[in-house]
């Protein structure tokens, strides 16, 4: 998506520490973190439950088969899924196969940091944000108590608090009117995950994971049931136009060439983000889809770190809490070529950037339990 360039002149200095700012004191304004995407995603309590009918509808008999196809215990909540963050015109036939399951009250998110290049101070980072709570479309979603106990086990060489890289990106913004329509007292702890190499991210996963797991211990919350952690990615962003001058067209800009890039999507979530989680099927996903120099793609993926980074603190949480190893069913994949795509019929939703041979994204919707 090409959504964020024209935010990057307001974001303003990165405020660097350890632990949030103080919440807002007694007789103060809270902070709100505002809708950065007036255009691709709909932040009203109508604007959502229309894309949620709508997209439902279109998808009844793929849901149908969802069920089906994961028995019994399918309606059991989920401790982990992978979500889209395109539009929802592009995705929503995608975004609406993650949440129906995904019931916890405190959500622990993990997105994408997509102006870390222009950032290099949050390199080898989690980057957290200090706001009272995030604007949703049926009113202020609340930060989760998790996140100060995050903060305060952490070393302060693991984290960097910006509500301004936050406040301007798209990641997680899309996937907090999903959570509140579904939970009304949902609570959020939102993350970045910029560039970090892969010893660097096993070592942040790790750290993040034992403080998790000792909070929810602490506070008696058990994985799926009040606790889930939210992947924010987009697979493959395909062509070889409006890439801010980059080719990503590898396989050609033909029919053919297309059905090879969604091919290759199927086969990264195939051989590393179905079946049990495993260190080394993160390993081979996060090796597959970046190069040695891990600034650059072989594959551009979208949570090429958030996905490896929120799978690997999600098994480690459940090894320490005595769960089964997690395992991932892939439920939905699509592109923004998909045909069958409609309006919804929300005035203000649109769409923030191409879809054709040249420019195109895929996306995918994969639960764990």
């Amino acid at each position: 998506m090409n959504r964020i360039a024209p935010a990057l002149a307001g974001v303003a200095g990165l405020a660097c520490s350890g632990a949030p700012a103080p919440a807002a004191a007694s007789g103060e304004s809270p902070r709100i973190r505002l809708p950065f995407d007036p255009v691709g995603y709909v932040h009203t309590a109508e604007g959502i439950e229309k894309v949620i009918a709508y997209a439902t509808g279109l998808e009844a008999e793929r849901l149908a088969e969802d069920a089906e196809r994961l028995g019994p215990d399918g309606d059991a909540p989920l401790v982990a899924a992978i979500a889209p963050h395109d539009d929802y015109l592009y995705a929503e036939r995608v975004y609406v196969h993650v949440f129906p399951r995904l019931r916890a009250k405190h959500v622990v998110m993990f997105g994408v940091a997509h102006h870390a290049r222009d950032f290099p101070e949050v390199e080898g980072k989690l980057v957290f944000e200090s706001f009272d709570a995030w604007h949703g479309p049926y009113g202020d979603v609340a930060i989760s108590p998790l996140r100060a106990d995050l903060l305060a086990a952490l070393p302060a060489d693991d984290v960097l608090v910006s509500d301004d890289l936050h406040a301007g990106e798209h990641s997680l913004e899309a996937l907090v009117p999903f959570l509140e329509n579904g939970r009304r007292d949902v609570e959020i702890v939102p993350i970045l995950a910029p560039f970090m190499s892969w010893d660097r991210l096993v070592e942040l996963a790790g750290r993040t994971a034992d403080a998790l797991a000792s909070s929810m211990r602490a506070r008696g919350l058990s994985l799926g049931t009040d606790v889930a952690i939210l992947i924010s990615s987009d697979a493959v962003h395909y062509g070889d136009e409006d890439w801010g001058g980059r080719n990503h067209a590898e396989f050609g800009t033909d029919g053919a060439a297309y059905d090879r890039a969604v091919a290759r999507d199927l086969g990264l979530a195939g051989d590393f983000l179905e079946g049990d989680v495993a260190s080394g099927r993160l390993d081979g996903f996060y090796h597959a889809v970046l190069q040695d120099d891990f600034h650059e793609y072989r594959v551009p993926w979208c949570g090429r770190f958030s996905i490896p980074l929120g799978l690997a603190t999600l098994a480690k949480v459940a090894e320490t809490l005595g769960r089964p190893v997690p395992r991932g069913v892939l439920l939905r994949y699509g592109t923004t070529l998909d045909p069958g795509r409609g309006d919804p019929g929300v005035p203000s939703l649109g769409v923030t950037a191409p879809a054709n041979l040249h420019h195109w994204v895929g996306f995918a919707a994969i639960e764990y339990r």
